[in-house]
């Protein structure tokens, strides 16, 4: 590094970024950090070096060379007796077997060594100075560029604010303004506006590698794009299509094929080692009279797994030594084992001997005869009652997450984190599906103006992912969470946030004969036999059509065979 040069890049800040009260923390931050790499380069050893610059005039064709002398940051070295050790090694042993006889050669060759050692040890020292200079002004040149990559991203705040934003958004462009940074940082462009040309060409790169590796996606990729578009403001700060190639590279899970796999495989151990106690629980908890079982089948969908793992930890790169706690997290979370007692008075038949008076006719006399007594003895009957609750893994997310990192698990779901194919075979697995195209005809959208609101915020979200308990765009939604939010968000009709029992309580029942395009469509069942009462609603379209969230929000017929099974009933809304 060259000393005209040593100076810290530092960011440049207009004045009315300097007065705003948003800013001020941020700038303060990137100087001061600024000046401490100053100071750090300033302790640096330099040295000379000779340079020669040759250049030729275009107007003349002439070249012209100047030669100068320049201070460049001398590089920390490591002491000169390691490169010479094997030699002098050598030379030692040489000596040494020839000195046994004579004493004189002894003491000399022991001095010439106590010498050297003191030589070497000044040498480590010395180095020793020189590395903890340089590791110290490594350390402020990334302490710097932290504090930089803030302020570019206070800044973008401040030029773009909340326009369209959420959590989601929000995080991606976070992301993304921290990457650009470091990307023209490296290429010395920092300053009121950098540039994110390198930055886009790597990222790239990085979507061109994955989708070598998964040809497949190419169908799909639509429906994580459509979800970031839509959510994002993201026009504001960069060109579209980087915005699709930065879409394509975070929906990406972040962490290497193998230790996902890996994940997977641990987390099915727990599973296999729970089953295992399950069928030998007796054996395991001895004690009791009788169990009864009352068990949840045992299982997950693996893409939901490392999608909760890769937005818990705020999609930076992982790897399975550093997400096994979380895995044991979730495991604990998703699998309830309790196990109740209950104590009963039973009676058992005993037999008892004693003894009764009895007359002899041989004798003539009264006697003690032995006899068998059956007597009815109470004891105690213990029952051990063990159930087993599996929560199941996909509706973790709305409780353990924030928001913002819910956002981050449905954009992981639209995509199955651009790896559709890694748990293949896996009965478990979800799979990427097609939303059903559907138009709905303009002559229905014409004749109810409160019915096209409803289809244009409707429509708007269609590849969405089923998030349970979403009820926004920055989460993504469920069933009832997609359709208190269109209706409340196109203006006709606020429900606040029902579920679907409660958006059926504030219908009012309608005859199969009376629906219209705009009613509500209620399903039961859906979720299982064990889960009673209404389970799912969707928007009646028209045309014996719905929209809903399903997996992902879509257009449905509703003479499939799966809906008139499940079929309950339509409700209109008091708009």
């Amino acid at each position: 590094m060259k000393l005209k040069n040593k100076r810290a890049q530092r960011m440049r800040f207009t004045a009315e970024e300097r007065a705003d009260p948003a800013m001020k923390k941020p700038i303060q931050q990137a100087e001061k950090a600024a000046d401490q790499l100053d100071a750090a380069r300033e302790k640096l050893p330099t040295k000379k070096k000779l340079t020669v610059q040759r250049a030729v005039h275009g107007a003349t064709g002439k070249a012209s060379v100047k030669i100068q002398m320049e201070d460049e940051i001398r590089k920390p070295g490591k002491p000169q007796h390691i490169a010479l050790d094997a030699a002098s090694a050598q030379i030692h042993q040489r000596i040494s077997e020839e000195e046994d006889d004579n004493t004189g050669v002894q003491a000399a060759h022991e001095l010439e060594k106590a010498s050297e050692s003191a030589v070497q040890m000044g040498e480590q020292i010395h180095c020793s100075t020189q590395a903890r200079k340089h590791r110290k002004a490594a350390q402020a040149e990334k302490r710097l560029m932290q504090a930089n990559a803030k302020a570019a991203a206070a800044r973008e705040k401040r030029n773009a604010p909340k326009t369209g934003s959420n959590p989601m958004s929000r995080w991606y462009q976070k992301r993304a303004i921290r990457r650009s940074y470091y990307q023209a940082r490296a290429a010395g462009q920092v300053h009121t506006a950098y540039g994110a040309g390198a930055q886009a060409a790597k990222t790239g790169r990085k979507a061109a590698g994955i989708l070598r590796k998964s040809p497949g996606l190419f169908p799909f990729i639509a429906l994580g794009l459509m979800l970031l578009f839509v959510l994002s403001s993201l026009s504001s700060c960069m060109p579209l299509a980087q915005t699709m190639v930065h879409a394509l590279v975070i929906s990406t899970y972040p962490a290497e094929e193998s230790d996902i796999l890996a994940a997977e495989r641990a987390y099915a151990a727990m599973e296999e080692a729970l089953a295992d106690e399950l069928e030998h629980y007796d054996r395991y908890h001895p004690g009791y009279d009788e169990y009864i079982y009352d068990l949840d089948d045992i299982w997950h969908d693996p893409y939901a797994l490392i999608s909760i793992i890769s937005a818990y930890h705020g999609g930076e790169e992982w790897t399975i030594d550093t997400v096994y706690p979380t895995l044991e997290r979730y495991f604990d979370l998703q699998y309830i084992v309790t196990e109740s007692l209950a104590t009963e008075t039973r009676y058992r038949t005993e037999i008892q001997f004693d003894f009764r008076e009895e007359y002899n006719p041989v004798t003539g006399l009264m006697e003690w005869v032995p006899y068998e007594a059956h007597v009815q003895v109470p004891y105690e009957y213990t029952i051990c009652t063990v159930t087993l609750e599996n929560k199941n893994l996909s509706y973790l997310p709305i409780y353990t997450l924030s928001r913002e990192k819910v956002g981050m698990y449905a954009l992981y779901m639209s995509t199955l984190g651009n790896m559709p194919e890694l748990f293949a075979g896996n009965p478990y697995a979800s799979q990427l599906k097609d939303p059903l195209e559907y138009e709905v005809p303009q002559g229905l959208l014409d004749a109810d103006p409160r019915f096209a609101q409803i289809i244009a915020e409707a429509e708007q979200y269609i590849g969405f992912p089923y998030v349970w308990g979403g009820d926004s765009p920055e989460t993504s939604f469920d069933c009832s969470g997609f359709v208190s939010w269109v209706f409340t968000n196109s203006g006709v009709y606020n429900t606040g946030r029902l579920g679907a029992t409660g958006l059926h309580g504030a219908c009012r029942e309608v005859r199969m004969d009376e629906v219209r395009p705009g009613d509500l469509v209620f399903f039961e069942g859906t979720m299982g036999a064990e889960v009673g009462g209404i389970t799912h609603v969707g928007i009646y379209v028209g045309n014996g059509m719905m929209i809903h969230c399903g997996n992902p929000i879509s257009y449905a017929d509703l003479s499939d065979t799966y809906w008139q099974q499940h079929f309950y009933g339509y409700g209109r809304l008091p708009y």
